[in-house]
This record gives structure tokens, C-alpha cells and sequence, in this order.
């Protein structure tokens, strides 16, 4: 297992603890009331842990001095993602000129990713996907999972809007904890592939790499 996987359990571990709480409402807070005060809680769990791990992963690959020749373009383009920005709107022929120096100065020095995940602060199965396509990770995997966790999405967001409309009770509860819980561990495994066979990479390796 890659050692950045072991800094992910270990940011994360506590969140196993907040899970089984909810399931246990040991307060006996009425079931209604408790169900929707634990959605808004479990979604901040599960954009909490990918924001987490994903940016533990950047700051791994900062450490590696990569070159943007070596790197897969989907990575590339994720490394230059504010230099992009410089392109929207009319500019100058200057202003084009500027640009492309500041691009190929960027290109010819060690990739440096911003650590910053931005899931835009609801983040869905789409939302979820396209981080996926950003880091060449397998969505396929997380499929079934991304089912429940959109459902849970939306009664977050109902919650937060002020609706009283759907009404989760335990089952419900004890389900979007499982989805959640379970695509947590295949993102570490995807991650740990990812980096172990050096999928960041233009030509990834077979080889493990600690």
C-alpha cells in the first residue's frame, strides 16, 4: 500500500466514529428530526473525505518535481487550470503574446498543482465524474454507489432550502452511510493504484512505488 494512503486513513479515521453515531441516535433525539439533521452531516462527510484525499494525493505528486512531458495530459491540463482562465473573453494580440510565454514558462518548469478540489460544493455523480476524468480514476467503479449518494444529495439540498417535503428515516440513513463509507474505500484503492503504478504518468508503469 502507497504511503500516501496510509496519510488519508489517518486524516480520516474519526469519521467511522461520527458514522456509527448516527446510526445509534444514543440521545433518542425523535427519528424524523434526527434522520434530517444526520443528511446534511453525512454529505459533508463524504465531500470532506474527497476533498481530503485528493489534495493529500497533489501535494504527493508536488513532492515528485514532475516534468509536464512526463505527465498524462488529463494532469497537465489540471496543473494549468488558472493559466486557462487568461484565454476567456476578447484579447490583444499582446495579451495573446503574454499568454503564451507565461504557458510555456509554466511548461518548462516542475509541476506544481494547486491544492484546491473544487466540488462546487455539491458534489454529485457528475460533479464526482469529472474529477475522475481529471485523474484518469475509473468512475465505473463507484457506479452503484453514486446512486444513493446523489439521492442523499438531494434531500441535503432540500434540507438547506428549507424543505420539509421528504422525510429520510433510519433505513434511509443507514443507507446513504454505507454508500458513502464504501466509496470512500474505493477511492483509497483507486488512489493507492494510481499511484503505485504511476497512472499520472504520459507511459504508467507496472511498478509499485512507495
Amino acid at each position: 500500500m502507497h504511503n500516501v494512503i496510509d496519510e488519508i486513513s489517518e486524516n480520516n479515521n474519526w469519521r467511522d466514529g461520527e458514522f456509527a453515531k448516527y446510526k445509534t441516535n444514543s440521545l433518542n433525539v425523535e427519528e424524523q428530526l434526527w434522520c434530517r439533521m444526520c443528511v446534511p452531516m453525512i454529505y459533508a462527510h463524504w465531500e470532506g473525505f474527497v476533498v481530503d484525499a485528493l489534495k493529500i494525493m497533489l501535494k504527493h505528486l508536488n513532492e515528485l518535481n514532475l516534468n509536464s512531458s512526463h505527465l498524462s495530459p488529463n494532469l497537465v491540463v489540471v496543473s494549468l487550470s488558472d493559466t486557462y482562465k487568461k484565454l476567456s473573453g476578447k484579447q490583444s494580440f499582446q495579451q495573446r503574446v503574454d499568454f503564451t510565454n507565461s504557458f510555456n514558462q509554466r511548461l518548462s518548469q516542475p509541476v506544481k498543482f494547486d491544492i484546491k478540489i473544487d466540488t462546487k460544493s455539491n458534489l454529485k455523480s457528475n460533479v464526482f465524474n469529472d474529477l475522475c476524468i481529471a485523474f484518469n480514476f475509473d468512475s465505473t467503479k463507484f457506479k452503484s454507489q453514486l446512486i444513493d449518494i446523489d439521492r442523499l444529495v438531494h434531500i441535503r439540498n432540500s434540507i438547506a432550502h428549507g424543505e420539509n417535503a421528504i422525510q429520510p428515516d433510519m433505513t434511509n440513513i443507514i443507507k446513504y452511510i454505507s454508500a458513502v463509507r464504501e466509496a470512500m474505500d474505493l477511492l483509497l484503492y483507486e488512489i493507492d493504484d494510481y499511484l503505485g503504478s504511476q497512472r499520472y504518468l504520459s507511459e504508467p508503469t507496472n511498478n509499485c512505488s512507495n
